[in-house]
């Protein structure tokens, strides 16, 4: 037989020749096999587990052979039981009795082909077609229900229409207007929600087929029950798991800085069998999709097909069975690998939001898998687990197995030269040399480095020198008994000219050769780490000062172009980042993946480390790339929104991160937050420019004579912006009390928080409008005199002055006082936008008259290129059209979009305002 699948639906398969109930009806039924397969019918197979028994009679698959009538073929059918029967939607509807009809599945169909290519049939079913005391109802079982759509099929199909599906779709859309606004806390948010299931589910039971078929079976009330969970769940998500993450943000913060500082964990590190090893790809894929599920039953299923795919066949065919304490540690790898940023709110989702498996005890599956990821959780979380000192490369890629495992080379700047050798051998290889600094043995280390450096230094000297050593080497290496570690090195005097050569390659040879048994501070491993890359890696402070000292190359790269200053960020070393930072190491440098130091401090939640990166920064000259890009274009505000490091994420944003840059898939940092507090922190407008200046002590560690130099430095740089960042603070914080002042349109209360004396204003300055703009006679010369210390051009961080707002708001009597305070009339704003741009935008004629008069540039253009008559044209603004025109602009200049104002007029069909720029062109 030749079979092939045309259709599959769900997630169902079994292979059909192998089905109990086919394989009867081919062998002992050949006679009724062969007529069904000449005259075209269909034949219809029960899944393996629905039977319930092993013993069939010719009736039992008469039941299941369908014959398609003459005028419906496609969808009306009789068994050759005589029972009609209709196939809508994918179920097969029997009349059993006329009040409740049986109903099944078809999961999928597949086609078969006889030895002589003649085709036919088979549907495979969810139950059989026959009526049994077993069978019940023949409803969907509980393993069927895989996805949100089996749950609305259910819906549908069972109670003959979607009007429970709109009950439940009603109910919420009441529940959410009701409710604007959810609780952040879980417990509130749980009960609501409680009530808001148990509401949902009242309405489905009213139904009477439901409610009958539910009576009949208990599986068939959990269907249900689990069914409108789902639906409910799907249409609530967006509205509750934003609610979930920001309840659930400090364990997720810190949580996801326990996984980043472990991300390069191997499996070995975990004690996990080698025979696991090649299903371990597989299973991290299938995990990482759990966030692109709604609803729990689908976040659960997702979480079994990982672990259930571990579960695979040796090359002897013998399936691998996991134990809990196999369990355990593979969960525990997936979970570090798959990259979600809010596993804690995941958890929190399945385990509070499962109403429909309440009370259902120890013996749920779904419960055991909860309990299990929450076991994994608690693990990370409590530090048991420490990243190993020599972090994998990348992350198992899907054609990885067993075989290739040990013979991939691996190219990530973490390598396995760092990894444990024989730290008793007299050979002081660059290996050992590793050993040393990663056990802190400053002096041996630098005696070491010291001595070799004088005997490389002796040996450039005296060239002739190195031809006898490499001559005696050769006779050495032919006359003793080497063993295969002395191999290599013969290999390099063998490929010499001849042994007395000396020429610049032959030299070069055998320098090299040198380096390996006599390493200096410039010495690499076949990885291109360097001592100082090391140094860096472990954090050792004191011995990356001293190799400092030995003049060591601070920006040395590795394979993966990544210097000690980007591992000393990754790994959170503070007082090694400062140590290379003030001796001169490239702040901004980038490693192959176009990462730089503050991106890697930022994505593992080192906060001192960005502290240290941004203090440097700002007081020295070297200006810190706060919105570098790497290769998938984020920013560090798009990996620390990623985390949830809302410390971290306000720390750029108050030092000029730009939270809607976008990546190169077009994602911004509002779309890589998961929480509200990380959306607040991205919203916020106002830096605070003290808390990143002031830095305390217990930040850095003192180290020796080097760190207190920096330290007196720090403080001395601190003392002597004090001032200025403390009125800067102060303005910041006025200038927006000033803003809601004005935009409520109190001029009193807006005065009073700028120390301009508002009766006395009232007073004395009645008539403010000036001679003309360059009047310098008594009365305007007193006009122009500042009544105010405060600075009424100080600006918020997107650039709005005072005098913007009250422009905006129609303020005229405040225009007035501002301008009498010296402000600035033509100031812009970040959009390029003066006050004149913004009274053109909102139609306010007054306030046009006064900074007219007072030398706005009435041709001036913002970032867009628009002038104020654009923005007047575009709103439809005819009062303000009129003034401005009044003023004689140059009604010719085109915009960013090559576009006048008189064409965007035309464009809006704001018919007066044509007319108006129209007879203003004839008049000119």
């Amino acid at each position: 037989m030749i079979s092939f699948i045309l259709e599959m639906e769900g997630a169902y398969d079994e292979i059909i020749s192998e089905n109990p109930f086919f394989v009867e009806l081919k062998n002992e039924y050949a006679n009724l096999f062969q007529h069904c397969i000449a005259q075209s019918w269909i034949i219809c197979v029960p899944r393996i587990g629905s039977l319930s028994t092993r013993v069939f009679t010719v009736e039992d698959f008469c039941a299941h052979i369908l014959v398609p009538s003459d005028e419906l073929p496609e969808s009306h059918y009789s068994t050759l039981t005589e029972k009609q029967v209709t196939v809508a939607n994918k179920v097969i509807t029997l009349e059993v009795t006329k009040s409740l009809p049986l109903q099944s599945h078809i999961l999928f169909e597949e086609t078969f082909y006889t030895e002589d290519f003649i085709k036919y049939k088979v549907w495979c079913i969810e139950y059989p077609l026959e009526p049994t005391t077993n069978t019940g109802t023949h409803l969907i079982t509980k393993e069927y229900l895989t996805s949100i759509n089996d749950c609305i099929d259910l819906l549908w199909t069972q109670a003959a229409g979607r009007q429970v599906l709109d009950q439940i779709e009603q109910s919420v859309q009441l529940f959410l207007k009701n409710q604007p606004s959810l609780p952040i806390a879980i417990g509130p948010l749980r009960d609501s929600i409680s009530e808001l299931y148990t509401q949902c589910l009242q309405y489905a039971l009213q139904n009477r087929r439901l409610r009958e078929k539910s009576k009949v079976c208990k599986t068939v009330l959990e269907n249900i029950k689990m069914a409108v969970e789902c639906y409910m769940q799907q249409l609530l998500f967006e509205s509750i798991f934003k609610p979930i993450c920001t309840s659930c943000a400090y364990e997720d913060s810190h949580l996801n800085k326990k996984i980043r500082n472990m991300c390069d964990i191997q499996l070995k590190d975990l004690d996990i069998k080698k025979e696991l090893f090649h299903a371990v790809p597989k299973a991290k894929q299938i995990l990482s999709k759990i966030d692109t599920y709604s609803t729990v039953l689908e976040k659960v299923l997702c979480l079994k097909q990982a672990l259930n795919t571990i579960n695979k066949t040796d090359s002897s065919n013998n399936v691998v069975l996991l134990t809990a304490d196999d369990l355990l540690p593979v969960f525990v790898f997936l979970v570090i690998k798959s990259g979600l940023p809010n596993w804690y709110s995941q958890l929190t989702y399945m385990k509070e939001f499962r109403f429909s498996g309440v009370g259902k005890g120890d013996a749920d599956e779904s419960a055991f898998l909860i309990t299990t990821l929450e076991a994994v959780i608690e693990h990370i979380q409590s530090g048991a687990l420490s990243g190993p000192p020599d972090p994998e490369s990348y992350y198992y890629e899907s054609d990885l197995t067993e075989d290739n495992l040990n013979e991939r080379q691996r190219k990530n700047s973490f390598t396995e030269s760092i990894s444990t050798s024989d730290t008793n051998t007299r050979d002081e290889t660059l290996e050992y040399i590793f050993e040393l600094i990663k056990a802190n043995h400053t002096e041996q280390v630098q005696a070491i480095l010291l001595r070799n450096k004088r005997h490389l230094e002796t040996i450039k000297e005296h060239e002739s020198e190195i031809l006898k050593v490499s001559l005696d080497k050769k006779y050495q290496f032919h006359n003793e008994d080497y063993d295969d570690n002395s191999d290599s090195d013969s290999d390099i005097y063998e490929k010499l000219c001849h042994p007395l050569c000396n020429c610049k390659k032959c030299c070069s040879k055998i320098f090299k050769n040198l380096l390996k048994t006599s390493p200096t501070v410039t010495s690499r491993d076949s990885h291109g780490l360097t001592p100082l890359h090391v140094a860096c890696i472990h954090g050792k402070a004191a011995i990356v000062e001293l190799l400092i000292e030995m003049e060591a190359d601070i920006d040395a790269t590795d394979l993966n172009e990544c210097s000690p200053m980007h591992y000393a960020a990754s790994r959170g070393h503070q007082n090694a980042l400062l140590l290379l930072l003030h001796s001169g190491a490239n702040i901004n440098k980038t490693n192959v993946d176009k990462n730089t130091p503050l991106h890697l401090c930022v994505n593992n939640g080192h906060m001192n480390c960005v502290k240290a990166l941004i203090y440097f920064s700002e007081h020295s000259r070297k200006k810190l790339m706060i919105n570098a890009t790497n290769e998938n274009g984020n920013t560090p505000l798009h990996l620390a929104s990623k985390w949830g490091y809302e410390g971290i994420a306000r720390l750029l944003i108050e030092n000029g991160a730009e939270p809607s840059i976008q990546n190169h898939n077009n994602k911004s940092s509002f779309d890589f937050a998961h929480n509200l507090k990380i959306l607040q922190v991205l919203k916020s407008v106002t830096p605070n420019l003290y808390e990143y200046i002031h830095i305390t002590s217990s930040d850095v560690t003192v180290l020796n004579s080097k760190p207190e130099k920096l330290f007196n430095t720090k403080f001395q740089k601190l003392k002597f912006k004090e001032n200025n960042a403390s009125k800067t603070v102060k303005n910041l914080k006025t200038i927006e009390r000033i803003f809601k002042a004005i935009s409520y349109g109190d001029v009193k209360l807006a005065c009073f928080y700028m120390n301009i004396d508002y009766t006395n204003y009232k007073n004395n300055n009645s008539n403010t409008t000036l001679c003309h703009p360059l009047c310098a006679c008594r009365s305007c010369k007193k006009n122009n005199e500042s009544q105010t210390d405060f600075d009424v051009n100080f600006p918020d961080s997107n650039g709005f002055t005072a005098l913007h707002y009250a422009a905006k708001y129609g303020l005229d009597e405040l225009c007035n006082i501002l301008i009498l305070n010296n402000a600035n009339v033509n100031c812009q704003n970040k959009r390029g936008q003066t006050p004149l741009h913004l009274a053109a935008l909102n139609n306010k004629t007054v306030v046009i008259e006064i900074l007219t008069n007072n030398g706005a540039n009435i041709n001036t253009i913002d970032l867009s290129g628009n002038t104020p008559l654009h923005n007047a044209s575009e709103m439809g603004n005819i009062g303000a059209s009129k003034v401005l025109l009044n003023k004689n602009p140059d009604i010719t200049m085109l915009n960013g979009s090559e576009k006048s104002a008189l064409s965007i007029a035309k464009e809006k069909v704001h018919l007066t305002i044509i007319d108006l720029i129209e007879k203003y062109a004839n008049k000119s």
